[in-house]
């Protein structure tokens, strides 16, 4: 059994063991140098409600931590309207189909949260390389659209 919760800061160093790992797995992040301390300050921030951060956990029967989102709510570079995007999503690979409800609520909240925020655009992407097709239809049964496309040049890999 699955519940969705705020994580408190005692939890940063496990939200940090999880982002690394799936950035070790993402054929997109391989190469990509993991730096512990940054991730942590960045998740540190969101758990304490930093403004423009959303930081939700999913957690197990034991009420430790099988993966979260993160997302950020700020100004576009050409306008004063604000866009929401998600930063990570980090779910532990055996917890993965298992927690699909609370991966729902989860996503649900954080657009209800980018709404209060002002947000005028919601979004969610993959960009790490796993599960991208099968990511981007559950993203569009949550009510999200394609936009567009990414690409990448991956530099000394």
């Amino acid at each position: 059994m699955y519940t969705v919760r705020d994580a408190v800061d005692k939890e940063v160093f496990r939200l940090v063991e999880i982002s690394e790992r799936v950035l070790k797995e993402s054929p997109t992040y391989t190469h990509i140098t993991f730096d512990a301390e940054k991730t942590a300050n960045y998740i540190y921030g969101a758990i304490m409600k930093h403004d423009g951060w959303f930081l939700r956990v999913i957690v197990d029967e034991n009420n430790v931590i099988a993966g979260g989102l993160i997302c950020v709510c700020e100004p576009m570079i050409f306008s004063k309207d604000k866009v929401a995007y998600d930063i990570t999503i980090m779910i532990e690979e055996e917890h993965r189909g298992r927690c699909l409800p609370q991966l729902v609520q989860v996503i649900e909240e954080y657009k209800v949260w980018a709404v209060a925020q002002g947000a005028k655009l919601v979004k969610m992407g993959v960009s790490s390389g796993i599960s991208i097709e099968s990511a981007a239809k559950f993203f569009e049964r949550l009510g999200f659209e394609r936009i567009g496309s990414m690409h990448g040049f991956k530099v000394g890999a």
